[in-house]
């Protein structure tokens, strides 16, 4: 069983925060023991290494959905869930390289709307997920796959989502040295052209 702390409590009145705030608001701790708080995504110091995002704008309506919109529940739900997130991520932070990633996305309008999950391959392989809105249209959202085998390189996979529908995705390897990887550089052009062709 995943330990929690009262300061890890997720409260009603965070949720009503996080609901009234909009997409790509997320709660957050800066350190293993800090206290929980509401934060816009770009207000969020991704810089910072102790970094926990617990849960996030997203994660809170498909929560509302399953739990029948009792908000009780639903705080409950998201405390015991973001505990072991909160566990996983203070113990497989995301690295060096797979921050600066997020940190080109944020630069090109995709943010951050859920909590990040950590997991490990087949192979043993470091994984993170990020889950990402774009700011200027919520209705598409993405997945941003980082896998490190290795400590100076990434392999990853941004996907797009057109109202939860997968539309396509793009696979990429990025070095420390590589700059910001082509699939975040041309994510805005690309979306654009996504919406141009919206029916």
């Amino acid at each position: 069983m995943t330990p929690t702390w009262p300061q890890h409590t997720i409260t009603v009145p965070m949720l009503t925060d996080l609901h009234e705030s909009g997409p790509a608001t997320l709660i957050t701790a800066h350190g293993a023991l800090a206290s929980y708080r509401v934060q816009r995504t770009r207000e969020v110091d991704l810089n910072t290494p102790g970094l926990v995002i617990a849960y996030g704008h997203d994660d809170l309506r498909l929560d509302l959905i399953e739990h029948d919109g009792d908000w009780d529940r639903v705080a409950a739900a998201a405390t015991s869930a973001a505990a072991k997130a909160h566990h996983r991520l203070f113990f497989q932070p995301p690295s060096r390289l797979a921050r600066a990633v997020r940190r080109d996305l944020h630069r090109h309008g995709l943010l951050l709307d859920c909590r990040p999950e950590a997991s490990r391959t087949e192979d043993g392989a470091y994984r993170w997920d990020d889950y990402l809105t774009w700011e200027h249209d919520p209705r598409l959202s993405f997945t941003m796959t980082y896998v490190q085998r290795h400590r100076d390189s990434l392999l990853i996979s941004l996907a797009m989502y057109d109202r939860d529908y997968y539309v396509t995705c793009w696979p990429e390897r990025t070095t420390a040295t590589s700059g910001t990887p082509a699939c975040v550089r041309e994510a805005p052009a690309r979306i654009q052209r996504h919406l141009d062709l919206r029916p």
